[in-house]
């Protein structure tokens, strides 16, 4: 029974069967050809060279020269204001115009503040002729006081004979209190002369005071009038305008600014690693001087100071150079770059740029091999073809060091190369590579 069911399958299935033996003998067969295949001897792997070209180090005596960025100053910059109420009667300037010292910018209407200094001078008029009357009183009360006197003495006789002649029965008693009386009225008229005399340095020092304050107003008053003329404080240029003629200024409203060429400066941030030397310099009164550039006009800057504080975060000291050129100056606000001199140092190396990796590394080249050295970034140069070397300090290459002179982006320590212009390089092997593949490996 079983053997009929197995018979049964076979006859059912044998045609996908077969097809299913057939494939899997294929696999084998192939499995057994991949495995048996005959291998290739392998080759060891080739080291890639690196064409590259090299300077020797000569260190020798340098200035460094930094780059630094700046912006014009003017430290006399001043905004003129109106220190009265008034129209303004004329604008005889406009912006950008050079002005001189004292030379009239803006008039305003003197009308009101002339009335009011006639009235100020009237009261100090009135009061001047109040001391002269005061002075004249004092000097008759002076004279009176003497008559007085010789009347008081007059009634103290009279008294007395009316007296010596009531007690003889001689004179009424009416008669006596009469004398009496006149005496007393004749003492009290001396007291008040008396009086007014020993009060005449009082009288006279109020007189002064009001006169003192009425002249202190009429001065004022003089003043408000001379104010109606603004003029320069000093000579420069007028960088803003902010009035018209017939427009009305209160006390306090600004009309113009003006600055002073001849104290322009340029401020620029010195990085913090340069500071010791510039500060010993200025020290020492040696003069640091920096040039630019500015609409094709040269520029000689001098190093006059330091800003005082720095702000947070700053990564240097802002310096004050003082423009020493003759006419053109510039105008504040303008940016402008400019190299710094710094003084002369001893043992520096002078590489161009693209010796320099990152910011302080450069390689030699020993046994055809870079080495890693690091340096200390100095500043930079401008030599006598105009080209630019980048100045820095290392105390472990000596003089005739071959010094790696172009820019390898893989460049690291024990990478192998080949110096350009040897007799190994006159013959690239396939495995050697010009550095300026380097880029597009």
């Amino acid at each position: 029974m079983a053997e009929q069911q197995t018979q049964s399958f076979y006859q059912k299935h044998k045609h996908w069967l077969l097809s299913v033996l057939i494939l899997l003998g294929a696999v084998a067969i192939f499995l057994t050809l991949i495995l048996t295949r005959p291998t290739a001897p392998s080759r060891p792997a080739k080291e890639k060279v690196w064409t590259v070209r090299v300077i020797e180090a000569q260190p020798a005596h340098y200035s460094p020269q930094l780059s630094l960025y700046g912006r014009i100053e003017s430290p006399s910059s001043s905004t003129l204001s109106s220190s009265i109420n008034a129209y303004v009667e004329q604008r005889l300037t406009a912006e950008g115009d050079s002005v001189d010292a004292g030379q009239l910018l803006i008039q305003l209407d003197n009308r009101d503040a002339s009335l009011l200094l006639s009235q100020k001078q009237a009261e100090v008029d009135r009061i001047e002729a109040l001391i002269d009357a005061e002075k004249v009183r004092y000097q008759a009360n002076l004279k009176a006081l003497k008559i007085e006197q010789e009347l008081v003495s007059l009634t103290q006789r009279t008294l007395e004979r009316y007296q010596d002649l009531s007690s003889r029965s001689l004179a009424s008693q009416n008669q006596l209190d009469d004398a009496r009386r006149t005496k007393q009225q004749q003492a009290l008229s001396l007291n008040s002369r008396q009086q007014s005399i020993d009060d005449y340095p009082n009288q006279l020092a109020q007189l002064e005071a009001q006169l003192k304050q009425a002249t202190a107003q009429r001065d004022s008053a003089a003043l408000d009038l001379e104010r109606s003329q603004i003029t320069a404080p000093f000579s420069g240029r007028v960088a803003e305008v902010n009035i018209a003629a017939g427009e009305r200024v209160r006390s306090g409203d600004p009309l113009l600014t003006l600055y002073a060429t001849d104290t322009l400066e340029v401020r620029s941030q010195v990085p913090s690693r340069y500071l010791p030397q510039l500060h010993q310099q200025l020290k020492h009164g040696k003069q640091i001087i920096a040039t630019a550039t500015l609409d094709g006009q040269p520029l000689k800057l001098t190093l006059a100071r330091f800003a005082a504080a720095v702000e947070s975060g700053s990564a240097g000291v802002d310096a004050l150079f003082r423009i020493d050129s003759g006419d053109y100056r510039g105008e504040p606000g303008r940016s402008l770059s400019l190299r710094l001199t710094m003084p002369e140092q001893d043992n520096l190396l002078a590489l161009p740029p693209q010796a320099i990796f990152g910011t302080d590394r450069i390689y030699t080249v020993k046994d055809n091999r870079l080495q890693g050295v690091t340096i200390e970034r100095v500043g930079d140069l401008r030599d006598s073809q105009g080209e630019s070397k980048v100045l820095v300090r290392s105390a472990t290459i000596q003089p005739g060091e071959p010094i790696l002179a172009t820019q390898l982006p893989n460049a690291m320590t024990g990478l192998l190369v080949e110096v350009a212009g040897s007799q190994a390089a006159a013959e690239p092997t396939p495995d050697t590579k010009p550095a300026s593949a380097a880029g597009t490996e």
